[in-house]
């Protein structure tokens, strides 16, 4: 829904926007929203969460190209307390309502009653206003109010020609208020070592200060085809936990690649 918002930067809820049920429900705000031509279900907004959740077995039906998460080493807290690793993140555009967003999402492997979760990232990078007891989120766009009503009052009009995905059984309750616990995840019993320079990068780094580089190279088309394959790869192998089959290179001895100066 669509409409000219008459005062500047105001946005509002009136009991004429309550259902039969009026204050007499307890019902969290589910919307759905749309990925190219994908619906997707039981969309959660929750303004007490600090993440953007998405769901993996969700994205594995999506039309998205997995390979573009980029891995995580942050670890979230539920609501339960228990910490949970979040395994990448991935940009998605979203539409929600008539309007299309850019969301960066964090993928988890759970189980909850919901498919994707929108927190306080997306509800302040759009200034929305969300509302469970009148079941509807607000925002302005290009001077227009924007409504976007709860999914169960659009369940009737439903194209059964486009994708659907809907939620599968709950493993893990309907967790939800997730906060970051930390920056950096490390596993149990790992031993974390501090970086060195090896002498050889000394060696390299002195020699071309002195001397400049000492070779010219100008990629071509296959050199960047190449490239993005190798990178998609690298991408794959990080997500499935896994070593990179780039092939081997042959590195040359250290004094031919660095001759000594004449």
């Amino acid at each position: 829904m669509v409409g000219r918002i008459q005062a500047t930067n105001y946005l509002y809820f009136t009991d004429d926007e309550l259902d039969y049920e009026g204050t007499g429900h307890n019902k969290p705000l589910y919307i759905t929203v749309k990925c190219k031509d994908c619906v997707i279900a039981k969309v959660l907004i929750d303004n007490g969460s600090a993440l953007n959740v998405l769901l993996r077995h969700v994205l594995d039906k999506m039309p998205v190209d997995v390979s573009h998460m980029k891995p995580s080493t942050m670890t979230a807290r539920a609501y339960d307390g228990l910490p949970r690793p979040i395994m990448g993140n991935i940009d998605v555009e979203l539409v929600i309502g008539p309007q299309p967003f850019q969301v960066t999402l964090q993928v988890m492997d759970i189980h909850p009653t919901y498919n994707m979760l929108l927190g306080r990232p997306w509800i302040h990078a759009t200034r929305a206003v969300a509302s469970s007891l009148h079941k509807r989120v607000k925002f302005i766009i290009n001077g227009n109010l924007v409504t976007v009503r709860a999914e169960e009052a659009l369940a009737m009009v439903r194209n059964v020609s486009i994708p659907y995905i809907e939620v599968e059984e709950s493993k893990d309750g309907n967790l939800h208020a997730f906060e970051v616990v930390n920056a950096e995840w490390v596993p149990e019993n790992t031993v974390r070592r501090k970086p060195e320079v090896s002498e050889a990068t000394r060696m390299a780094a002195k020699y071309f200060l002195k001397h400049g580089l000492p070779f010219r190279y100008d990629p071509i088309k296959e050199d960047f085809k190449r490239a993005a394959k190798f990178k998609r790869e690298r991408r794959m192998a990080q997500i499935e936990g896994r070593e990179p089959n780039e092939g081997r290179i042959q590195i040359p001895p250290i004094h031919i690649t660095f001759p000594r100066p004449a």
